[in-house]
């Protein structure tokens, strides 16, 4: 049996997208024999960067950072737990996230989903985005990832969510995403939450993206299975069952721990 010891992509119902309580995403991990678990919503940022349905509003971080302290505590016996984020690299909010790592939570990992310009949201990702887009996506993720503020990208091929077909051009983007992985030992993510739509719905879906893991062999990367748990139920050995046999399809071995801090 495939065994997932760490999992740092857990997400709380603050986002308005998961459900679920934080206890209830303890003990599920605990249940799958989970050692260390990273709780890492969607960043919450400051009064004035709303997005509801997507992230919690700044009235929410305190509630969200006693709430993992006390669940730290409390399953310290059964379970190492960690405060961190999934966040987008905003060059805006490079400060923020500084007195985040330096005051507040342990870790960021990097999920790149929109880019903030003029005080507003914009999604890369839409049905047939254009080549521009991606590379914008790909300019984003290497910028972000230079910082050294993020300890792994999460589902670093999530740009397949809005293409028809793998291409020439894609592959180039890919490559630069990896290549800078691999200059800066940063490690990415076979993402499970594609991974569960496939599994239960029979999709051929996005991400994890085939083509994307073909390329990983042509570069020395380490690889993690991460769960992107958007609900305690997510926690389920066919998820990881899933994840494993996906990177044994590309030649990949993941690492089996990883330390967060």
């Amino acid at each position: 049996m495939n065994k997932l010891t760490f999992n740092y992509h857990t997400h709380t119902k603050r986002c308005g997208h998961a459900v679920g309580e934080d206890k209830e995403y303890v003990l599920a991990a605990i249940k799958l024999g989970i050692k260390k678990l990273g709780f890492s919503d969607h960043i919450i940022l400051p009064e004035g960067f709303e997005q509801e349905g997507i992230r919690g509003s700044s009235t929410q971080l305190e509630d969200y950072l006693q709430s993992v302290k006390y669940l730290k505590e409390k399953y310290k016996d059964q379970i190492e737990i960690f405060v961190g984020f999934e966040a987008e690299y905003y060059p805006q909010m490079m400060n923020y996230y500084k007195w985040l790592l330096e005051e507040k939570i342990d870790y960021l990992i990097l999920g790149q989903h929109c880019y903030l310009e003029d005080n507003e949201f914009h999604w890369y990702f839409h049905k047939d985005s254009p080549v521009e887009d991606i590379k914008k996506y790909t300019d984003d993720v290497i910028e972000g990832l230079k910082t050294g503020m993020f300890k792994y990208l999460a589902h670093p091929d999530l740009f397949m969510h809005s293409q028809a077909s793998f291409n020439k051009e894609l592959e180039e983007q890919s490559r630069r995403i990896l290549k800078i992985c691999e200059e800066l030992h940063i490690p990415i993510e076979i993402n499970l939450c594609g991974g569960r739509r496939r599994n239960y719905d029979g999709l051929t879906y996005s991400y994890p993206n085939e083509e994307f893991f073909d390329l990983v062999k042509d570069y020395n990367l380490d690889v993690i299975v991460g769960m992107d748990a958007h609900d305690p139920e997510h926690f389920e050995q066919i998820a990881v069952d899933l994840g494993f046999e996906f990177a044994k399809k590309h030649g990949i071995k993941p690492l089996l721990d990883f330390d967060i801090k």
